[in-house]
């Protein structure tokens, strides 16, 4: 570990990549990476509980990364429900425009992802209703008129009705 470049800040390489974050998250732990970003495991000292640091590396690189994150950080600021994973921080060690080439986002660390658990495991039916409850809940503005059908018959929910957003998109059919 080198010298951090802003206060209360520290470095440490995870996976042979350096994650330069507040001395408030300890214990960096890699929990798992994709296309725009690896994720952490941390012990936030100063809350006492265990979340999820995610790190978007090179998020202005270009028009669409710079959208995506924009968008990521818009959504997740405006999710206040129990059921939808909300953020609760944000930084960047950098201390200069010139310097800023990496955000971290913060949120409620979660022990798995469903895919993983329903291919490890059968659920009971008594799960399964739970977790349709769960995902059901999250979706506060699930109706008909929110759902959007194409000619081959995908479905898709618009964006403000899957965020709860207050966005101007109540009247796009």
């Amino acid at each position: 570990m080198s010298e951090p470049e802003k206060p209360d800040f520290y470095r440490d390489e995870v996976n042979k990549t350096i994650w330069e974050v507040p001395e408030r998250y300890q214990s960096l732990t890699p929990v798992g990476s994709g296309a725009y970003g690896s994720v952490c495991s941390a012990f936030d000292i100063v809350t006492g509980l265990k979340v999820a640091v995610k790190k978007l590396s090179r998020p202005f690189q270009s028009i669409v990364h710079a959208k995506r994150t924009y968008r990521e950080l818009r959504l997740l600021k405006h999710m206040k429900h129990e059921n939808v994973i909300g953020l609760l921080d944000v930084f960047t060690p950098a201390t200069s425009l010139k310097d800023f080439t990496d955000v971290y986002l913060v949120t409620h660390l979660m022990g798995a992802d469903l895919n993983n658990i329903v291919k490890c495991q059968k659920l009971t039916d008594d799960h399964v209703q739970f977790l349709i409850y769960q995902i059901l809940r999250g979706l506060k503005d699930l109706k008909p008129s929110n759902l959007a059908v194409n000619e081959d018959c995908e479905l898709k929910m618009f964006s403000c009705a899957a965020s709860g957003l207050p966005l101007p998109c109540a009247g796009r059919h």
